[in-house]
């Protein structure tokens, strides 16, 4: 069996090494003050800390070891409490990579394979040089091609029109590779940490590291970081605001020094005058301001940290990814597992003309990745987001059906209801706490009630091709989500008690993608009850159809063999 690189090792022992120092120098310190031990024992609990900690790490270490066995991958673990586990190869869904800053130094990654329906990383490999994950990268997806390629065997004559057929189309992605020609050349390659290499290289190499289909240069990064907006900005923002308040007065004293009256210029002179009441309203108004500025440089830092250097690259019917400054990301996207297409356009997106494609599998997406997991073009122009997405799973032109008129009355009383509750809220404590007298501006919420309600029910819809269940959903981030039918696990109408009083329904069509495991299924809303169930029937009859195809191929290759 293998062990792990032994630069990986002197990486463990080193950190092992740092924290239990710290937590003896930490637990000697509190001995000295509480418990009367002497001086000398703050350094000889931090060194005895140190050996300990370094000394179980170098023991993990040593016990870890893990094998690559025909269409098994076997990991031995654990230092008192050993632990094996044999994860077959074909529930393998995605296999990624990532590199810190070290790690690139030292020439170091680490893999995780992450498998379907489960409820975290299977294994974890921590971590192995470049060559390694080359070879297990090669493992898999010729495990991959060699399973599928039996499959298709048995049942290409009976399922013509099947998943399997059509993922066999996309071993070359025709399509993709001329809607980029723009892009890049069909003759260029890459390696798997995104150096390029000549083709006499690839031509040395068992398997093709594949062409690229997709790289950001730095306009499109920077047009993508403004554009969208990452969550963890506005929380960044808050914890800011405090100490950025002091540049927001550092603006108005300067104000008030052009004006050559030292630190008493007109606009400090006016707020000085004014009530507390437009004192109180100005302060607001600048802390938005700023919020949103400074929001804004945030969310503009995080993205071009995590996608600086995007590549998109197919080989061998694999979707193959990387990015990131400062920490290194890359992964396989097997598009035979493919469960769902999703194409994300924000309101910029959308007035500007782009469109985000990302492609989910089974795999788990809950590590450290969850954000961004399965992404496969963060942003193009939408006409080739959804060439791409045809050629992934192939689909028409889509024409939604909006949901009825009805259910526009019922997103006008809900948002109604909710401006409602917001300004009886803005009266209690305007009555209680503040006494401002302007409790009555939360009922300006009531203004844009009507024209949210419309863009609600003009941004949702479904449309049933031969092939796929589309639905789509969402103003400020509208979703469009391409189901295959044969990806279908569950269908299922929802009733609430006000849709029941509209004659409304909801349809939820479910995969094994993470994103469902996580509550984000494509859902259909808002249709007329009657249409949900025969909506319903007719995905469950499409998709039993679809089962019993293959279980006739299964049976003829059966017979065949």
């Amino acid at each position: 069996m293998n062990r792990l690189h032994p630069r990986s090792a002197v990486l463990r022992v080193a950190r092992a090494a740092l924290q239990g120092g710290f937590f003896g120098f930490f637990g000697g310190s509190l001995g000295t003050g509480m418990l009367g031990l002497p001086g000398f024992a703050v350094p000889l609990l931090g060194l005895l800390g140190a050996l300990t900690f370094s000394g179980y790490a170098l023991v993990r270490y040593l016990r870890f070891r893990y094998e690559l066995d025909g269409d098994t991958l076997t990991v031995e673990s654990g230092v008192f409490a050993r632990q094996s586990r044999q994860i077959p190869l074909g529930r393998v869904q995605n296999l990624d990579v990532e590199q810190n800053i070290l790690n690139r130094l030292l020439g170091l990654a680490i893999v995780r394979f992450e498998t379907a329906g489960g409820s975290a990383t299977e294994a974890t490999l921590d971590a192995v040089d470049e060559t390694e994950v080359k070879r297990l990268r090669n493992y898999v997806r010729t495990h991959d091609r060699d399973e599928a390629t039996g499959t298709e065997t048995g049942a290409a004559d009976a399922v013509s029109a099947s998943a399997t057929s059509g993922r066999a189309a996309h071993a070359d992605l025709p399509g993709v590779n001329g809607s980029t020609s723009a892009r890049t050349s069909d003759a260029q390659t890459a390696d798997d940490f995104g150096d390029p290499v000549s083709a006499s290289d690839t031509a040395e190499r068992d398997q093709p590291d594949g062409s690229l289909l997709f790289a950001f240069d730095q306009r499109e990064l920077l047009t993508y970081a403004l554009v969208s907006v990452r969550p963890a900005a506005p929380v960044l923002t808050l914890a800011s605001l405090p100490l950025g308040m002091d540049v927001v007065w550092a603006v108005l004293r300067f104000n008030a020094t052009l004006s050559g009256a030292s630190l008493n210029g007109p606009v400090v002179r006016w707020l000085a005058s004014s009530p507390e009441t437009t004192r109180l309203a100005v302060f607001a108004a600048l802390s938005t301001i700023q919020f949103l500025l400074l929001a804004l440089v945030v969310s503009v830092a995080l993205t071009v940290i995590e996608y600086y250097g995007f590549r998109l690259t197919q080989a061998d019917g694999d979707l193959r990814y990387e990015r990131g400054l400062l920490r290194r990301y890359s992964g396989n996207i097997p598009l035979e597992k493919v469960q769902t297409v999703t194409i994300r356009e924000n309101v910029l997106m959308r007035r500007f003309g782009y469109a985000t494609l990302a492609v989910e599998t089974a795999g788990y997406s809950g590590g450290n990745q969850q954000s961004t997991q399965g992404v496969a073009v963060p942003l193009a122009p939408r006409e080739e987001v959804y060439e791409l997405a045809r050629d992934i799973e192939s689909f028409g032109n889509l024409d939604f059906d909006r949901p009825p008129k009805r259910a526009r009355r019922r997103y006008l009383a809900r948002f109604s209801l909710a401006a409602a509750g917001l300004t009886a809220v803005a009266y209690a404590v305007d009555s209680l706490v503040l006494e401002t007298g302007y409790w009555w501006l939360a009922a300006l919420l009531f203004l844009p009630v009507v024209p949210a309600a419309h863009l609600r029910w003009r941004h949702r819809g479904f449309d049933l091709d031969d092939s796929v269940l589309a639905t789509r959903s969402g103003f400020w981030r509208r979703t469009t989500r391409i189901v295959p039918y044969y990806r279908l696990q569950t269908v299922l109408v929802t009733r609430s008690p006000f849709q029941r009083r509209r004659d409304l329904a909801t349809v939820g069509a479910d995969t094994a993608s993470s994103s469902s495991l996580l509550g984000g299924i494509a859902r259909v809303y808002d249709i007329d009850e009657d249409t949900a169930k025969e909506l319903r029937d007719t995905l469950r009859e499409r998709l039993t159809a679809h089962v019993a195809g293959l279980r006739t191929g299964d049976r003829a290759g059966d017979a065949n063999a």
